[in-house]
């Protein structure tokens, strides 16, 4: 099961191999396009072949695919895609064959008819991709409970980017909203993505209690999934009934450190997303990515102790030789105003972004750019 980018079109036709022709003779009016793979001949297919040309894969003898060797699904974006691996053990060739569905429309004729294996590979693939495959006898989940109310294997589910916000990562994140909001006397925006995470991880642990309870008390099948969604039920309402309920935002600081502030987290935040893009750029592990990031944040903290130091010094140096100046005032609300614009914008272009089907990178980018162009017409 994999989940990849979207395909890139190739730079010149791909001559079809001998498995693809002979499907050609055997399907001449059936559109076939040729793909590339390290192992099998590839051809995607349009749906409504499909039903035809899988017959004609089984049961043509000059074909003779007699083995389904795998079934897996990806996930392009913009499209659901299913891919059958087939094997004729009489004629010792073999073909990978692509059919694709859009994701408000993900059905799929099934072939567990033609191919025993096909079974559980198409449950599998439903629970995973959401995928349906019209005809299957029982279509019941493998790995996961019923109810879930989300796919593992697609690029929506809310655990898709947990591997781009680790620990430390999410831990300065919320620092820096944290000190956003005790410098603006505004609560910060409520992070949908984050909410969901957690949502998706209480949610994960009640179902699994209520199974574990059920099945403690001989409950039957039926009764067990009756359990299950009742105790998924309670917890969305009483973790609904917990948002209503958020601490009230902490009371504004004085002026000049709560510009201090600002500075402090917007500096780290540029500071996490160059250390962390000139990491991947140098191919470094996940695990090497996080410590160069660490390490740039720990010198970080370091050179502004020392800077804050050698301000403190400079400070008692001046008051000796010239009287202290009036500080300006700074305008609170127009700082607030400025915050939420900036919010405003963000949630905009991860909106657009994702709109176009753009990578988690590229979503980062883009969000990138629109803050700088903002930053520009400010000056």
């Amino acid at each position: 099961m994999v989940h990849e980018a979207a395909p890139a079109a190739p730079a010149e036709p791909i001559e079809p191999g001998p498995v693809i022709r002979l499907m050609q003779s055997v399907l001449p009016d059936v559109e076939l396009e040729v793909g590339r793979s390290p192992r099998d001949e590839v051809v995607t297919i349009r749906r409504d072949d499909f039903t035809r040309v899988m017959e004609a894969a089984k049961n043509d003898e000059r074909l003779a695919f007699d083995y389904l060797r795998c079934l897996s699904g990806v996930d392009w974006l913009t499209s659901l895609e299913t891919v059958y691996h087939l094997y004729s053990f009489k004629h010792l060739h073999s073909l990978a064959i692509k059919v694709r569905c859009p994701p408000d429309d993900a059905h799929v004729p099934t072939v567990s008819h033609l191919w025993q294996t096909a079974n559980w590979h198409e449950r599998e693939t439903r629970e995973l991709f959401g995928i349906v495959f019209d005809g299957h006898p029982d279509l019941r989940p493998l790995l996961t409970e019923e109810g879930l109310g989300y796919y593992i294997m697609r690029k929506s589910h809310p655990l898709a980017d947990i591997e781009e916000w680790q620990e430390d990562y999410l831990k300065t994140i919320d620092e820096a909203k944290a000190q956003m909001a005790a410098a603006t006397g505004v609560a910060a925006p409520v992070d949908e993505k984050a909410l969901k995470i957690q949502m998706a991880q209480q949610k994960g642990a009640v179902m699994k209690k209520a199974r574990d309870e059920a099945r403690a008390k001989g409950l039957s099948t039926e009764d067990e999934k009756a359990a299950v969604q009742a105790a998924i039920k309670k917890f969305e309402d009483e973790f609904a009934a917990g948002l209503g309920a958020a601490p009230a935002a902490a009371p504004a600081k004085p002026v000049d450190e709560r510009a201090a502030k600002i500075q402090l987290a917007q500096q780290k935040a540029a500071l996490i997303t160059k250390t962390r893009s000139e990491a991947r750029a140098k191919g470094l592990s996940p695990e090497d990515e996080r410590q160069v990031v660490a390490e740039a944040l720990k010198k970080f903290s370091e050179e502004q102790e020392q800077a804050t130091k050698e301000q403190g010094a400079s400070s008692k140096e001046q008051e000796v030789t010239a009287p202290p100046a009036a500080a300006a005032p700074m305008d609170r609300a127009a700082k607030i105003q400025l915050a939420q614009q900036k919010a405003a914008l963000i949630t905009k272009a991860r909106e657009e972004a994702r709109a176009k089907g753009l990578s988690p990178e590229e979503e980062r980018q883009a969000v990138s750019e629109a803050l700088k162009r903002f930053a520009e017409g400010q000056q």
